[in-house]
Order: C-alpha cells, then sequence, then structure tokens
C-alpha cells in the first residue's frame, strides 16, 4: 500500500519562493519532489517547536506557583518582562 498524497497550492511572494527553491536544491539538489521535501520538512519542524512551546506553558502553569526562584518573578511570556 503506497503513501496517499494530497496537493495544496499555495502563493509565496518571491522572495520565499526563491528561498524555497534555493532549500530545496541545496538539500536534495534540486531533484523530483525537492520543494515538497523542504515544505514538509518545515511544517513538520513548526509543529515540534509548537508542541515544545505547549509543553512549556504547561509545565509553568503546573508548576510555577510550587518553584522556589529566590525572589525572582516567573513570566509566561517575554512581553510581560517590558513596559
Amino acid at each position: 500500500m503506497g503513501i496517499s498524497m494530497g496537493n495544496v497550492i499555495i502563493a509565496l511572494d518571491k522572495e520565499t519562493e526563491n528561498l524555497m527553491r534555493s532549500l530545496a536544491k541545496r538539500k536534495f539538489g534540486g531533484k523530483k519532489g525537492s520543494l515538497s521535501k523542504v515544505v514538509s520538512e518545515a511544517l513538520h519542524k513548526y509543529n515540534a517547536d509548537d508542541e515544545r512551546g505547549k509543553e512549556i506553558d504547561e509545565f509553568i502553569d503546573k508548576f510555577a506557583g510550587k518553584l522556589d526562584l529566590g525572589g525572582y518573578k516567573m513570566y509566561k511570556h517575554r512581553d510581560e518582562i517590558y513596559d
């Protein structure tokens, strides 16, 4: 049984398109399917990073009140630090 493939049509600005094509050529030699591989890798990396961020947020929510930070305040988001 083969892998089921779907088609997605996207519109990219010229700079992003050139970046994608350059990455595909550098990583996969510009062979057939290289654009799809670049997009697939990027989406999987983004998803993994997003999942890690969710895990960190859950950890902070669960343990922030229980951790002794020696007088330091625990910030959930970077923008809370700035006025």
